[in-house]
């Protein structure tokens, strides 16, 4: 019988994390029957406010005995239990089960995870309808995820390999050798990516908090993602490595819409117009952008960049694609930008004063007319018009790799620009 097994939030900032579980139950469900496929990291809504760090769920496919379901059921839930932060307020596990193959209600409810708000009284009605079992710890918010993951359709995918410290070590500086991480990008990038920022010179394949991940390596080639692991020097024990299929650097959580259908939450693909200069706050850069349906709101936020320069160059009346994840800013809808393509850029012109037509001297500005420096030569002000050229390219531009959400693809790997051409 296949068994499918999702499991989400089991993790908090002071630890854990779902896919050390969902690493471990692989090799322990091993004993009963065989995987179908590799593991699952299913990223979804990364603009969710109670997400506990980078949202992602697990799922694990088994084919498996009638005689021994019962028994791994009891172990995963028997795992969760034990091993997840359930103390601490934002942590409310969730699990999941489905025997047979994945309904179609189930893969419509998981895209809708991905890329809108959905709620647990949503994931209870769905797994009620698709015949799931949901296993519920406190509020149990993770069964959204534990379901979502059971049926994401994964035909969109990349891998990621994660070596986990021993659990003594979490909160312990990660002992991985710099100058192997640069090595190994040189080496294998593209065909593994985001293994370190160019432009500040850090490494981006360490995590920064107490959980058990010692590295991620992601990839689109498994088995180069496995040789750049190998070739990193790692100066601590490791206790675990596995290689996971996932939905992350697929773009797939973004969605075309018009902006009067946009909601708070959504990932979002908008073409339109520049409606404003580029103004600034805090660091951050914001302009607005419309359609023949509304105005909303763009930032490009501070962690971002060098990026805010391109996002600055903006004129209103560009025809751009912007997109990203929508959230409230100063209680104003606000995407908040991942990419952009300007599409069409309007003239830039910027005015300036004639030369004396007596002399050849400057002039300069006097109220509503021009007075000559030179002799003296007064004259209705009339500004001449220049074209100055644009500095952006008709090409997506892409926030740094240390701002980059995990769905998003980088522009680096092929398809990356699909979904704006259309």
């Amino acid at each position: 019988m296949l068994l499918h097994i999702g499991i989400d939030d089991t993790d908090s900032p002071n630890g854990m994390c779902t896919t050390y579980l969902g690493a471990l139950l692989y090799r322990e469900l091993s004993r009963f029957g065989e995987p179908v496929d590799l593991p699952r990291l299913i990223r979804l809504n990364p603009n969710i406010p109670y997400k506990t760090r980078g949202n992602g769920a697990v799922a694990l496919t088994f084919d498996i005995l009638d005689e021994y379901v019962d028994d791994v059921k009891n172990i995963v839930v028997e795992h969760v239990e034990k091993l997840a932060e359930v103390d601490h307020e934002n942590t409310n596990p969730g699990v999941a089960f489905l025997e047979g193959e994945v309904p179609e209600i189930l893969r419509k409810f998981s895209l809708k995870a991905l890329r809108e708000h959905v709620t647990i009284d949503e994931a209870e009605d769905v797994a009620k309808k698709s015949g799931a079992e949901i296993v519920k710890f406190k509020l149990g918010r993770g069964i959204i995820g534990a379901l979502a993951s059971i049926g994401y359709p994964l035909e969109n995918y990349t891998y990621e390999l994660l070596a986990y410290r021993r659990l003594e070590n979490r909160e312990k500086e990660r002992k991985v050798n710099r100058d192997s991480v640069f090595d190994m990008d040189r080496r294998f990038y593209p065909f593994t990516y985001d293994n370190v920022d160019p432009f500040k010179k850090t490494i981006l394949i360490t995590p920064h908090g107490k959980d058990p991940v010692l590295v991620g390596i992601r990839g689109i080639d498994k088995g180069k993602v496995m040789l750049a692991y190998e070739s990193v020097i790692i100066e601590e024990d490791v206790k675990m490595v596995q290689l996971f299929k996932t939905n992350q650097s697929t773009d797939d959580h973004l969605q075309w819409k018009k902006i009067k259908d946009i909601r708070l939450y959504d990932n979002v693909i908008v073409r339109g117009k520049v409606a404003s200069k580029y103004w600034e706050k805090g660091r951050h850069v914001f302009f607005e952008i419309e359609d023949e349906t509304g105005k909303m709101r763009v930032a490009a936020f501070e962690p971002t960049k060098k990026f805010r320069n391109y996002v600055r160059k903006l004129l209103p009346g560009d025809e751009v694609i912007v997109a990203g994840g929508v959230k409230e800013h100063e209680g104003v809808l606000t995407i908040n930008l991942e990419k952009f393509y300007p599409v069409k850029l309007v003239p830039k012109r910027e005015y300036r004063k004639p030369r004396c037509p007596r002399c050849g001297g400057t002039m300069k500005s006097k109220g509503d007319y021009l007075k000559c420096k030179r002799c003296g030569y007064k004259m209705p002000k009339v500004l001449i018009p220049v074209e100055k050229p644009r500095d952006l390219e008709k090409k997506i531009y892409e926030v740094p790799p240390d701002a980059r959400k995990h769905l998003s693809r980088p522009l680096v790997l092929p398809g990356a620009e699909d979904k704006f051409l259309y």
